[in-house]
């Protein structure tokens, strides 16, 4: 491996793993450890609601070995976003030098970055796709079993991952109509074989848990997320992720529509078109489903990052310059989102962060020497202390229970249960879970701040909640 490429892993292996264990767990984190809590117990049973098991089989490695820490939680996550960034690599067979510029940039993406910090399923669905795609082509070019057996057992691994496999990857094939007949169809049974018996493997926990029809993963993903969209649980306009790609990619998205139009017109080759067809394709159903989180951009970004990437490495003038100033926008970005201060609400790329006062919670509680403490909120409020309160003893409960208040130390209250209850107590304090922005008076001086000094853009609301101490 030449000098360049171990210089861009080094930089996407630093930027990923630096203070991997800094920021307190996100809402979602927090309730996925549940998950891995379950598969080293042997009671893991999947939910849709929370996707597939493939993260927390592999995170139970790590948290078997290194504890219940947030490094062992972001490990696997982290670990997938920098062999994304060495599989890039793997496309210079197609692209020539140009592939090294794509990994570049995805090595210092900011969204990337942040969510193969994330202990969520976002980092190995872009591998596992990445590596379809590799593999699809080389297959194509090869026509040698063995890569159309790994891509097929790499989409296995995304449908075992998330379940936006289940409408992404039938998009995505349609795409391989055109070249049908260069697949042998021995090859296509025995790829299908080998999905199937990934697939099962792993929803049945290695074939130990019988699945029903009604039961099947299949079904009960497409009939969770279905409803979630029909009643647009986190819904929001179509254009929801085109700020985000702005603020966090603007130089690549201009490089990405040069390259687009330029593709275009000169009648590239084959697998050029599909990278268009893989944004696309992406960009179009994300800004359709109403589940508009912030993470799912990533999966409009690695195509465009790619294409531009591709694009930089084929440009003739002002090479230097734009591949300078591209770099300089993501890398302060990232630096700013990843590593200055990874909870800071101002960052539209974070969806609602917990703020560091849990953390400090914690310390306080184990300096006081307190044992015994009672939650009275529910449990869509009161995440992530069950992960940072996991060394006390806790009383949870979304309905005020006076008698057991008597037993505890210190009592955590949301508002509405806190104006019911009189109370005696030697300290009153508030701690504040998480926080957010309202963009309500958004202008063009609050964008310019943000993107320099990374100010808020709106108004900081933070979900705070009462701490008595009795």
């Amino acid at each position: 491996m030449d000098k360049r490429k171990l210089l861009i892993l080094a930089l996407a292996t630093f930027l990923r793993f630096y203070n991997l264990d800094y920021p307190p767990f996100f809402f979602d984190e927090s309730v996925h450890t549940v998950f891995v809590d379950n598969v080293l117990s042997g009671n893991y049973r999947y939910d849709p609601a929370f996707h597939g098991p493939l993260l927390f089989y592999l995170t139970s490695i790590p948290v078997s070995i290194f504890g219940k820490f947030e490094f062992a939680y972001r490990l696997v996550p982290a670990i997938f976003g920098v062999l994304t960034v060495a599989l890039i690599f793997k496309f210079d067979r197609f692209f020539g030098s140009c592939a090294h510029y794509s990994a570049l940039l995805v090595a210092v993406s900011p969204i990337i970055v942040n969510y193969s910090r994330f202990f969520r399923n976002e980092s190995q669905v872009l591998f596992f796709t990445l590596a379809f795609v590799y593999l699809t082509f080389r297959y194509l070019e090869s026509r040698k079993f063995h890569h159309l057996l790994l891509a097929s057992i790499s989409l296995s691994l995304f449908a075992c991952s998330k379940e936006n496999f289940y409408p992404i990857v039938p998009l995505l094939l349609i795409y391989f109509l055109f070249d049908i007949r260069k697949f042998i169809p021995r090859h296509v049974i025995l790829s299908i074989l080998a999905f199937l018996f990934v697939y099962f493997a792993l929803y049945t926990n290695l074939f130990t848990i019988p699945i029903t029809i009604k039961d099947f993963p299949a079904f009960k993903a497409i009939g969770y997320w279905k409803y979630q969209h029909e009643i647009a649980r986190i819904g929001g306009p179509s254009w929801y992720y085109i700020p985000l790609i702005f603020l966090y990619d603007l130089p690549v998205l201009m490089l990405g529509i040069y390259a687009i139009v330029r593709w275009i017109l000169r009648k590239e080759d084959n697998i050029r078109y599909f990278l268009i067809y893989w944004f696309i394709v992406n960009l179009v159903f994300y800004s359709y489903v109403q589940e508009k989180v912030p993470w799912l951009v990533v999966h409009m970004e690695l195509p465009l990052y790619m294409i531009a990437g591709i694009c930089l490495g084929e440009l003739r003038r002002f090479k230097i310059s734009t591949t300078l100033l591209t770099f300089s926008f993501l890398l302060y970005s990232c630096i700013q989102l990843n590593i200055v201060n990874p909870t800071n609400p101002a960052e539209p790329a974070l969806y609602l962060p917990t703020s560091m006062d849990v953390k400090h919670f914690r310390d306080e509680l184990k300096d006081l020497n307190i044992s015994k403490i009672c939650v009275f909120m529910s449990p869509g409020d009161y995440w992530p202390l069950p992960c940072y309160l996991k060394d006390f003893k806790v009383y949870y409960s979304p309905h005020l229970d006076v008698s057991f208040i008597e037993r505890c130390e210190v009592v955590i209250l949301n508002e509405s249960n806190f104006l019911k209850v009189d109370l005696n107590y030697t300290k009153k304090d508030e701690i504040c879970l998480r926080s957010w922005v309202g963009y309500e008076d958004i202008n063009p001086m609050k964008v310019f701040e943000f993107l320099i000094f990374r100010r808020p853009m709106g108004k900081i609301h933070n979900f705070n909640h009462t701490v008595i101490f009795r």
